[in-house]
């Protein structure tokens, strides 16, 4: 198997955007669903610190995003695992995106085609930062369908769509340094669904130069 090189200053742009060996979590990757007021579902991409058992869930949505909001004024959602990478960049983007959803219990919303979902009951919350933490508890689980399995492209696409909501807190050139090297993976290994999320980065990071 090829490997992708990555060089010591690659570290650079880690570090820019507040990332240092000491803070280092596990978190899991996936789609969060909150419910608003009207009832009607809410996705975004989340990136929960979790422990290896998935017993343990921290969200961590800013003050400013609309998950936020439909926590504190009701603190249960569903965090789903998919492996679908074009939903979560376009959620990601701003991009709107097509869903299909199934009614869950008591209000709540999973995700047609996900792999597997977690109901979380937010027990206590941590507001002094600026990106809250919400401490959640599982209180239902799911499985839809089996995980479809790893493929480099899709990591590489994720790790361009964090960098892409970024911008302004990391340097463009390493920024496009970052880029050229997560491609590899996409012109190696990706398919249709892959290459189209990875245009959506690519053009989302060109219209914000």
């Amino acid at each position: 198997m090829e490997r992708l090189a990555f060089a010591p200053d690659r570290i650079r742009n880690a570090q820019a955007i507040g990332y240092r060996d000491e803070d280092a979590k596990l978190i899991i990757e996936g789609l969060l669903v909150t419910a608003g007021a009207d009832g009607q579902p809410h996705a975004a991409p989340m990136g929960p610190v979790v422990n290896a058992e998935l017993t343990e869930w921290t969200l961590r949505p800013f003050a400013s995003s609309t998950t936020f909001k439909l926590l504190r004024a009701r603190p249960v959602a569903v965090f789903h695992v998919v492996d679908d990478v074009l939903p979560v960049v376009q959620a990601a983007l701003g991009i709107e995106v097509d869903l299909r959803f199934e009614q869950g219990t008591d209000g709540d919303w999973i995700l047609a085609d996900c792999c597997h979902w977690f109901k979380l009951e937010v027990t206590d919350w941590n507001v002094s930062t600026q990106r809250k933490e919400a401490r959640a508890r599982v209180t239902e689980r799911g499985v839809k369908r089996p995980f479809w399995g790893w493929n480099r492209a899709k990591h590489a696409v994720l790790e361009a769509t964090i960098l892409a909501t970024r911008l302004h807190l990391a340097d463009r050139h390493a920024i496009a340094d970052d880029l050229a090297t997560l491609k590899q993976a996409v012109e190696k290994t990706a398919g249709d669904r892959e290459w189209a999320a990875w245009n959506l980065v690519q053009e989302f990071i060109d219209r914000s130069a």
